[in-house]
């Protein structure tokens, strides 16, 4: 009985040990056995190696014996066959471009030269803009190794240019981290374990490609996301410095916040509009359109997109705000009135220039943070152009 108990837990367990990448046709495999008396059944093999071609061998034997310690760039000769598999050839003649061929030249330069922290970067699995593009690089190994989060290279490479870059890779030290180094290690490794490392390496952060919890978002880190996913009709911020000002006036909050009236809920809509643009870049926006900042008060009427308004005129006009409200709290019962401080009234720059709208109010907001101009500060209290 003991014996029949383990051999069904053994085939319940059985597919859910199979790994999603794997596909329909490992699993069809699997169903399709018959039963075999476990004391009759002859071991497995053991799988085949993957065949490597010469040139992947030679250059992973060249930049795991000449990139080491801090100019590691690969955590395994396994991980460097699986990058090189997913990368175009190149011509040794003339190695360059996002190519083997390339990393293959600077790995051998690192040997032969001894200049590691010149040619090792180049090396490695991202290029570092001598052997094509981190981003390029980063695309191109997600879209081999992982299910694509978007549509074309082209895409990707666009919303990468949101991911901070630490500069030189290093496959201990950008082990986590919100970066697009980390990202590339991760994507490196997913070319041998995807199940594991797909996830650690998409454009959304991931663990371990996070900062801790806790910590506070800086603004540059915010801006470079938001101004990156969010643009054209979607743009939320007219400039990088307007966002610099607006985000200098919000509360931080921390990076793992969702729904709080801070920095950090922005943020992370930001990402989210790098996949979704349309649904999340009114998130990323100065009001926080209802979804950072305080949940609608059906009572009252009042949605973050009011809190965040009040809040950013105490910032940039407060010599107005205590002159046209007695308190907060009368600033916020005045804007529930308005149109546009509904949840999701989905507030962009391109439909907020003009009218008694709170969008247009929030607009100049932003400008009276960035230029400290008095005439933007009226037309945040419905003058000019907001009347």
């Amino acid at each position: 009985m003991r014996r029949m108990k383990g051999l069904l837990s053994l085939m319940l367990l059985a597919p859910l040990a199979i790994a999603p990448w794997m596909g329909c046709h490992a699993i069809a495999g699997i169903e399709d056995r018959t039963y075999v008396d476990p004391g009759q059944q002859e071991p497995e093999p053991e799988p085949e190696p993957t065949e490597v071609s010469e040139q992947c061998a030679a250059y992973c034997a060249a930049v795991m014996e000449s990139c080491t310690g801090e100019h590691q760039v690969y955590a395994t000769v396994a991980t460097c066959h699986g990058v090189c598999a997913l990368l175009e050839a190149g011509d040794p003649l003339e190695p360059v471009g996002n190519t083997v061929a390339c990393r293959a030249h600077q790995a051998d330069l690192a040997g032969r030269t001894g200049e590691v922290g010149v040619h090792c970067p180049p090396a490695g699995p991202g290029g570092a803009g001598v052997c094509g593009s981190d981003c390029e690089a980063y695309c191109a190994l997600r879209a081999g190794a992982c299910t694509p989060e978007l549509s074309t290279q082209e895409q990707c490479v666009a919303m990468c240019a949101g991911l901070t870059d630490a500069g030189r890779l290093h496959v201990i030290e950008d082990h986590d981290g919100d970066t697009l180094q980390c990202r590339l290690v991760h994507v490196s490794s997913a070319t041998v374990d995807p199940e594991e490392h797909c996830k650690h390496s998409s454009l959304m952060p991931m663990e371990p490609c996070v900062e801790p919890r806790g910590s506070a978002p800086d603004c540059e880190g915010f801006c470079q996301v938001v101004m990156t996913s969010c643009s054209g009709e979607l743009a939320v911020y007219e400039s990088m410095d307007q966002c610099l000002a607006v985000c200098a006036a919000l509360p931080p909050g921390a990076v793992e916040d969702r729904t709080e009236n801070t920095v950090g809920c922005r943020k992370y809509h930001a990402y989210s509009a790098m996949l979704a643009p349309a649904t999340h870049c009114p998130h990323a926006g100065p009001g926080g359109d209802g979804h950072c900042g305080s949940a609608h008060e059906p009572e009252t009427g009042l949605t973050g997109n009011c809190e965040s308004y009040c809040m950013l005129l105490d910032a940039a006009c407060g010599y107005i705000l205590g002159e046209s409200y007695p308190d907060p709290a009368s600033c916020e019962s005045e804007c529930a009135s308005l149109p546009g401080a509904a949840l999701d009234s989905g507030y962009s720059v391109a439909t907020a220039e003009g009218g008694d709208a709170l969008a247009c109010r929030l607009l100049y907001l932003g400008r009276a943070l960035e230029t400290g101009d008095p005439e933007a500060c009226l037309a945040a209290v419905g003058d000019g152009p907001c009347q």
